[in-house]
């Protein structure tokens, strides 16, 4: 028989928002702002009380830091691949659910229409960078050339004295 109090205990794998922001490498401010955004929603939160995370919300937030920083996805893209990585859990919990073989192949069908679009916005992203770097090479290159013709003209003023 589990005892009441075990539900009133408070959890040890709970961390409150000042650790979870050292551990993850951002500020409470953009904890909470993501909270605000709608995506990230602490594991308990009380009126009057810090929030507390647990790991599920520590390797969201890694996961938001990773979309936002590195691959440099806006908050909305963001909203969407999470959305659909929330999808997928869900797909996933469907597909070991049952031993149906339609079932199962249906639930497969949405995970990879749902890994495709992923992949699309990834791929967008990608080439979005790639144009970038091709005009950041391209004005290099410019300024190599008008680099040559300055050090040239250099060179011709130096022989003509």
């Amino acid at each position: 028989m589990l005892s009441l109090t075990a539900f009133n205990e408070p959890r040890s794998d709970l961390r409150p928002i000042g650790v979870v922001a050292r551990e993850v490498g951002l500020t409470p401010r953009a904890i909470r702002y993501y909270e605000e955004l709608g995506l990230l929603r602490p594991t308990v939160r009380e009126k009057g009380s810090d929030r507390l995370f647990d790991e599920s919300d520590v390797q969201r937030l890694r996961e938001i830091k990773r979309l936002r920083e590195v691959i440099g996805f806006s908050v909305n893209e963001i909203a969407e691949l999470l959305g659909a990585e929330d999808v997928r859990a869900h797909l996933r919990v469907q597909y070991r659910g049952t031993k149906d073989a339609h079932t199962r192949a249906q639930i497969l069908r949405t995970a990879i229409g749902l890994a495709e679009r992923r992949i699309a916005m990834i791929e967008r992203r990608l080439a979005q960078v790639e144009a970038a770097r091709t005009d950041e090479r391209r004005h290099l290159d410019h300024l190599h050339q008008l680099l040559a013709t300055e050090e040239d003209r250099i060179r011709s003023v130096a022989v003509a004295t």
